[in-house]
């Protein structure tokens, strides 16, 4: 069934509909570019910010209305960081996918499924850290009851995802991606048990979940910008 869903699915990406796909995705890649840029530049307002307040701290010695300050432009940054890591995510996920759905070559396919096995398996260990106690903590602190509810299901959704796939990708990671256990008759075998179809659709299942938390860190954003506004008016 795998190899016949590959055939079919090359055929309808040589179609006028894959042209759309692949238009579509491309201007996808270009607005994430954007984005991407636009958390970078949020992440060197905050630090210049923690600087700025670092330097009066050391002229005027700390008072509570300055270590607040700091405090709320820490997190903040830390906020944004996340956030700006699940776009990465996104970013790259697009990217493999225009890669995948486009490929020729057999032995080209083989290696971008590989490199999409790995990066899943990556991305889902470091975005399940990086929203771990302390992200939690200051979730908890910012939002209400219904954004921190919804913060918490698009994590387990991620959390469920990484515990049915981890076996399998990690069978792929380990013997034909990142970390090579160097047994050929084991790689030939994983490589050869990777079905392009399946992999496309693992890869889509993938980018709802990490798109649905993306989604979920917006209201955390939002509520660190109310909480510096509220800091600094009481300055």
């Amino acid at each position: 069934m795998g190899k016949f869903l590959d055939i079919f699915l090359e055929q309808r990406m040589d179609s006028s509909d894959g042209e759309d796909l692949k238009t579509a995705l491309e201007n996808t890649i270009a607005e994430e570019k954007k984005c991407l840029e636009q958390f970078e530049l949020q992440i060197k307002i905050c630090r210049g910010k923690i600087a700025e307040i670092d330097e009066r701290i050391a002229r005027n010695g700390q008072t509570h209305t300055l270590m607040q300050m700091k405090r709320a432009f820490e997190e903040q940054e830390f906020i944004v960081n996340t956030a700006a890591q699940c776009q990465q995510c996104s970013f790259e996920t697009k990217g493999l996918q225009k890669l995948l759905y486009f490929e020729k070559n057999e032995s080209g396919k083989e290696r971008i499924a590989v490199d999409a096995f790995v990066m899943m398996y990556e991305w889902c260990d470091d975005l399940l850290l990086l929203t771990a106690k302390k992200y939690q903590d200051i979730a908890s602190k910012l939002l209400s009851s219904a954004e921190l509810a919804r913060t918490r299901i698009a994590r387990k959704k991620l959390q469920d995802f990484y515990k049915q796939t981890k076996p399998e990708l990690a069978e792929v990671r380990h013997n034909a991606g990142a970390h090579r256990d160097h047994d050929f008759l084991k790689q030939r075998e994983v490589l050869e048990g990777i079905c392009w179809s399946e992999t496309i659709q693992r890869l889509h299942d993938f980018e709802v979940v990490t798109l649905e938390l993306g989604i979920s860190m917006d209201a955390l954003m939002k509520a660190g910008l109310r909480r510096l506004d509220k800091v600094f008016n009481r300055k």
